[in-house]
Parts: structure tokens; sequence; C-alpha cells
């Protein structure tokens, strides 16, 4: 079955040089792309000059020739190329943290337990359309390669004219996207249509960017709920001179007892999931918003990139030397590589290029001067333009929120507001391990002290391994309270308060600490005499825990 992404399609977790270093190699894996289960999109407002950039991060599970891509642009876009690297840095740099500082109630003594060759066409092809007008109802404004796809910008009179003229130049779509492209065609939006170019493979599939007028982002979500999954996570980052809040969807602030904090979040996501179920689905939590500044230089930087050293190489060994000084490992890259320079017959390209010198590479033949120019396009000219986002704008801001196919109904609008504080990505909480009256580790009761003053009573690690139950599991059992607060925010002012949940909140977490009362009291002491064989394997994850703190 064809699968194609719809909209402004998005992110996947795994980040090249994160698994580069895991292994030990340049190249762990050429990862497969993966269907639509999140979003990550980046906007770059700039009222001076009127315009919005956007940088959609593209991911994509099927075959190349099935490969169709569109989204709808208020008004007349400029396209360029973009980088993966953008999204993996933000990402990396605006994530929610969630650190443990670390004290002990008695003397805690380690017991029993283990806690656990790039040939381009001049021109893009297309069978039943030409520049004067194509389709009847559709107008082919542009045509062009950017990067390693073909694209083409277009309005249309009605929606069904519009999927008529897509399915009749092989875009491959249903039918039953006549209800979700409606809204657009009426407003007399623009279309922007991808697809790879014929020598391309799913490999070379690559950030995309557009400019267009305006000043107010929007995520063209309803669009995207063809292809989503059940609460898919949407990310959005967004440049400008103030904090962006949401203008038409709902502002929360969740709540931190819901956290699980003895893994450090790691159940953030459904949290922030079911605060946006408790404000109607329709609801952004606020992640990050700050200044640039400390972002400067995380893409570019002078003297990053020196391509003449690849263009004047003169054997493969050189060449992969000079690029592994220089580049991230990536799926672009991977495949810049398999057209340049492809390994011998027989030889696996991840192992080729982790150790070219390891092969004998005597007859290759390689058009150094035209892999440096490739280079240049597809990663260092993206990575310097995505820099600019640093250095043009003082604030960014991260949302999240997460929204099933049938609740993606109204396209999310953000603006500025010059009112509202910053919010930091890092937020900290004293982990206590009651260890009064000779108890261990293992079974000592724990407590998480945050920063507001309440506190999360957890059962000791004897009971979770014993139950069978992590800590996650735990919480989601005993919190009914994820939205701490539910606001509207807007352009002006402080945002305005629709439903407080702080006083529930309290409530539910004194049922929560009754809870572990009544499980440790039937528990009992449970002391250990001694360590056992686990006590070291213990400790050193419960320390791991204790993350470092972000500047």
């Amino acid at each position: 079955m064809n699968k194609h992404l719809l909209g402004a399609t998005a992110l996947a977790a795994a980040a090249m040089p994160s698994s580069a270093l895991a292994c030990g190699g340049f190249f762990c894996n050429n990862s497969a792309p993966v269907d639509q289960s999140a979003e990550r999109i980046v906007f770059a407002v700039d009222e001076g000059e009127g315009t919005v950039d956007t940088h959609v991060q593209i991911f994509y599970q099927g075959d190349a020739q099935d490969f169709a891509w569109i989204v709808p642009t208020p008004n007349l876009p400029e396209l360029f190329l973009s980088t993966d690297e953008l999204f993996t840095q933000l990402d990396w740099q605006t994530r929610p943290y969630f650190n443990l500082m670390w004290e002990e109630w008695g003397d805690c003594y380690q017991g029993g337990g283990i806690l656990t060759g790039n040939t381009q066409d001049d021109t893009a092809e297309f069978d039943s359309a030409d520049e004067d007008g194509g389709d009847p109802g559709v107008t082919i404004i542009e045509q062009a390669q950017v990067g390693p796809y073909d694209t083409v910008i277009l309005q249309a009179d009605t929606s069904a004219e519009l999927i008529t003229w897509l399915q009749d130049n092989n875009y491959d779509l249903p039918d039953t996207l006549d209800t979700v492209l409606n809204p657009y065609v009426a407003g007399e939006q623009y279309f922007v249509a991808l697809k790879l170019q014929k020598d391309k493979e799913v490999g070379d599939i690559a950030p995309i960017g557009f400019t267009y007028a305006g000043t107010q982002p929007a995520v063209p979500i309803q669009l995207t709920s063809v292809a989503a999954t059940p609460d898919m996570r949407l990310e959005v980052y967004v440049f400008s001179e103030e904090r962006a809040v949401p203008e038409n969807y709902y502002h929360v602030q969740i709540n931190e007892a819901a956290v699980d904090w003895l893994s450090g979040g790691s159940n953030y996501n459904s949290v922030i999931t079911l605060a946006a179920d408790e404000a109607g689905g329709h609801a952004f939590a606020t992640d990050f918003s700050g200044s640039t500044t400390p972002f400067a230089g995380s893409l570019h930087w002078a003297g990053r990139y020196d391509t003449a050293a690849i263009a004047s190489a003169t054997s493969p060994e050189q060449a992969m030397d000079a690029i592994m000084g220089q580049f991230a490992a990536s799926g672009t890259l991977m495949n810049l590589l398999l057209s340049y320079m492809p390994p011998p017959e027989g030889v696996d390209a991840q192992s080729f290029y982790n150790c070219v010198g390891c092969y004998e590479t005597g007859g290759m033949t390689v058009d150094y001067e035209g892999f440096a120019a490739a280079l240049d396009e597809f990663l260092v000219q993206p990575a310097i333009n995505a820099e600019k986002l640093f250095t043009e704008h003082s604030t960014v801001s991260r949302m999240t929120s997460s929204l099933s196919p049938l609740e993606m109904t109204i396209d999310p609008m953000f603006v500025q507001n010059s009112t509202m504080a910053d919010v930091s990505n890092v937020h900290e909480a004293t982990l206590i391990m009651d260890c009064r009256g000779n108890r261990s580790w293992y079974d000592a009761r724990r407590r998480v002290v945050l920063e507001d003053g309440r506190v999360i009573l957890l059962p000791s690690q004897e009971y979770f391994d014993g139950a069978g139950e992590s800590s996650a599991d735990f919480l989601a059992e005993s919190t009914d309270v994820n939205a701490l607060v539910i606001e509207q925010t807007s352009a002006d002012g402080e945002p305005v308060l629709l439903t407080d949940n702080r006083e529930a909140a309290d409530a539910n977490l004194d049922d929560h600490n009754d809870r572990v009362d009544e499980i440790e009291g039937a528990v009992g002491c449970g002391c250990s005499a001694s360590g056992g064989a686990g006590s070291l394997l213990f400790a050193l994850p419960l320390l791991a825990l204790i993350r470092r703190r972000q500047a």
C-alpha cells in the first residue's frame, strides 16, 4: 500500500550523530524513514520584512516513486532546502529536562535488588499540464527543482479539480482529500507539491523550507489529519522578537506532580496528551521560550566547512577524512556518498565509509569537484541559512501539543506576546531517600519535593519490583489532573485564566500520597540486613537519574 505525506510532515526520533557515537562508527546505520507519528515545524517571523520562513522536516515510509507531499501556504512561497541538523539542535537545546537533586534521610546502605553521482534533469516533468494553465480550474504558478525534489506551486478553483490534477500527474492521492482541501482552496491559498526526482532515493529526502508574505504562522493541521496517527505529537518552534503563544488554541501549564521524575520525565509526552485532552483537545504547552543568544554557532561558524579540501582530494580515503572532520553522519550525506563515491562491489556501504582505508580503492574514479559542489548545495548552504535563525531573531519559543485526526479541525495560529515571561526548559526537584529505621536504597520510601513545595510520595523500589509495576504506570493510575492551568493567550497582556485545577491537583496528590502510605503500611519494613550482589548495580542507575543541570 502506498503511503503519502500530506501537510507539514515531520520529525522522527533518531539523531544520526548520537547513534554514531553510541556504536563507535561514523555511520552506524542508514536509518529507515518512518511514517507520520509526529510533526515538527519551525517558523521564523520577520515583521520588518513582513515575511514568514517555514522549515519542515519530512519523514516518509514507502518507495521513492510513490513519494508525494503537498502543503498549502497563504501567499506565494519561495522554496529553499533546509537541514535536519536544525531540528536536531533545536530539540536537544529546548526539550524539557526534569533534573533530580538527591539527598537521604538516615544512613542508606546498598540493599538487594536492581534498578532497573547526482545527475539531474533540467526540467521537472508533469504529464498532463503545462505552465499555460494545465487542467481546467488549476493554475500552475511555478515549476522548479529544489534539492532532491521536483516542485510545483499551483492554485485551484475547487478541491476536486486540484485532486484531479494531482492524480493525473502521478500524485497518487485519495479522493477523500476533497473535504480537508476545501478550506484552503476556498481561502485562495497556494499549494506546494513535491515529488522526488527520478534518480533520487528515499534517503535523499531532506527538510524543505519556504518563505511567504505574512506575519502570523499557522500549521495546516486539517490537511495533516489524513496521514496522522492517534495522539500525534505536534512540536512548533517560532523564532521572533517576543515570546510566541497560541492564539486560537488554549495554553496549558502541566501538573508537574504527574511527571515521572524517577525516569527523567519519560512520561512527559503522555502528560502533554492528557493535558491537551483536558482542555478539549486544542491546546499547547510551552516547553521553552527565551533568548536565541545561547544557540548562536549551533549550525555554522567560521571555518566549519572546507569543501575545497574535498574538491582537491586525490583518493577516496583523503576525501572521507575531510568529510568526517566536517559533517555529521546523516541520511543526506550517506546518499551523496553512494552517488559520488559508491563502495566496491560486494562491500557494505556502512562498513566502507567507516573505514575507506580498509579496502582497495585504487581503481575507483571519483568526481571530487562535483562531490564538493553537491555537499555545498545539500548540506553547507542549508546550514548557513538555518544559522541565521539564531542571529536574526532574538527569541525562540517551543510549544507542544498532541492531537488525534478527529481533533484536527482548526489550524493552530501563533502570535507574539511582549508581556508573558520566558519559560525555562529545565525543571528541578529533590529526591529524598528515607532510609531511617535501617532501610536500604532498595526498600527505602521515596519522596520527590517539587520547586513549588508539593511533595510526591513514592513506594520503594522493592514494592515496584514485587508488583511488576513501573513508577510511570503507578503515577498514571493515581494522577487525574495533568493540566494545572488552562488559559487563553493572545498578543496582548497576560493570559486569561479559564480553568484553575490547582485545588483539584492538590486533592489528587493527597489521595495519591494516602495510597502510598497504605502500600508502605502493608509492605512493612522490608529491611535488608546486608547488601546483596545487585547492590552496586542498583546504585549506578539511581545516580544516572540525577541529571546534570542544564545551562
